[in-house]
């Protein structure tokens, strides 16, 4: 385009775009007002798509801060370059907690009535209520399943997306059965499918907040931290992806963490005071590739406290008790981006969760 079709009469409209598409999200919408194709933007697929190539390379760190006066809460989100952006999820119109994140998507259950599931965009404050799973309410004698493992997978090129719900089967008052229930929203037909399959595993807390969408397929590390459970959304069934034999066999007295790498799964482990990265680059062959090591000396007070969050191939993001540090992996050096001051009700990893700011909508 030449410069007599542009806005401001002195760059093109194309070199306005990719200036835009590098923007905070409330820049972009604060600067709506300039004119109409500015206005226009940020609902056209192809600026989406564009802030979504553009930014994807940012992680960001969402944090969660309880208001126990209101009963509510707030999110912090974080980038590398130490910007805070304070959000919230006050247009639910319902207390939640947020159970998954993808490309910008919240997946977020409600608090007050059990077996409401919301998909919300925060930046953009775009929600889709999705249907209950079932009609006969849940009950303290009828338990059926605990939605132990939700997860939430976006495909950012047809904008489609699938939230998944699985726990194990029990009847009131005994232990869960050897029987996984696992339900299914289809975006597109708006519509949930259910299947029952004979597995059974346990998940601490951070092992169900971490799950990764990768390769059509949905991950949770379990509990005896051995095998990565995978979900495949097109052919509806679970598989297992064991960790690297290096880990395995070094995995007692270690902590070991599933992340997401450049849209890879990435195992995180910390030994003492040196953590590594593996990055699983073949799916079928169960391929895995040591790509960093770094050593802890640097944060040696925390070593025993600081737990990662998300990751790009420049940065680390670890969460303490208290404090968000990033390890620049080009630099080789630590900063402490974010702290919290006075009592804290959880640990702040209990609430932090990987985020990539987008455009997307939950409604397409």
């Amino acid at each position: 385009m030449n410069s007599s079709n542009s806005p401001n009469g002195f760059l093109p409209d194309d070199v306005v775009l990719q200036i835009l598409a590098r923007l905070p999200i409330k820049s972009l919408f604060r600067f709506k007002s300039v004119c109409k194709l500015w206005r226009r933007l940020p609902s056209e697929k192809h600026f989406i798509d564009l802030y979504f190539q553009t930014s994807a390379k940012d992680p960001t760190l969402l944090i969660e801060i309880p208001d126990s006066i209101h009963l509510s809460s707030h999110l912090v989100s974080i980038d590398r370059f130490r910007e805070v952006t304070t959000l919230s999820l006050d247009f639910l119109n319902d207390r939640v907690k947020i159970r998954a994140s993808c490309h910008g998507l919240l997946c977020c259950a409600s608090l007050r009535n059990r077996g409401v599931y919301y998909v919300c965009n925060p930046m953009t404050r775009e929600v889709r209520v999705l249907p209950r799973t079932r009609e006969r309410p849940f009950t303290r004698c009828q338990p059926e399943y605990e939605a132990t493992l939700v997860g939430l997978a976006f495909d950012p090129f047809s904008w489609r997306f699938h939230v998944v719900l699985a726990g194990f089967h029990r009847h009131f008052g005994y232990r869960p059965q050897d029987q996984l229930v696992c339900q299914v929203f289809d975006s597109r037909n708006n519509a949930w499918s259910r299947s029952i399959s004979c597995l059974y595993e346990e998940f601490t807390h951070m092992n169900r907040s971490q799950v990764v969408f990768s390769s059509n397929s949905l991950h949770w590390l379990t509990h005896s931290c051995t095998y990565v459970l995978a979900f495949d959304l097109k052919g509806g069934v679970w598989g297992k992806i064991w960790l690297p034999d290096e880990v395995l066999l070094s995995r007692n007295g270690s902590r070991i963490y599933l992340l997401e790498l450049d849209g890879l799964v990435s195992v995180v482990q910390i030994s003492g005071v040196w953590m590594s990265v593996w990055v699983l680059r073949d799916h079928g062959t169960e391929q895995w590739s040591l790509v960093d090591k770094v050593h802890l000396r640097c944060i040696n007070g925390y070593t025993a406290s600081v737990f990662p969050i998300c990751q790009s191939r420049d940065v680390i993001f670890m969460a303490t008790q208290k404090k968000v540090l990033m390890y620049d992996r080009n630099g080789k050096m630590w900063k402490e981006i974010h702290g919290v001051r006075g009592a804290s009700t959880y640990p702040l990893w209990f609430l932090s969760y990987a985020f990539k700011s987008s455009l997307f909508p939950c409604r397409h």
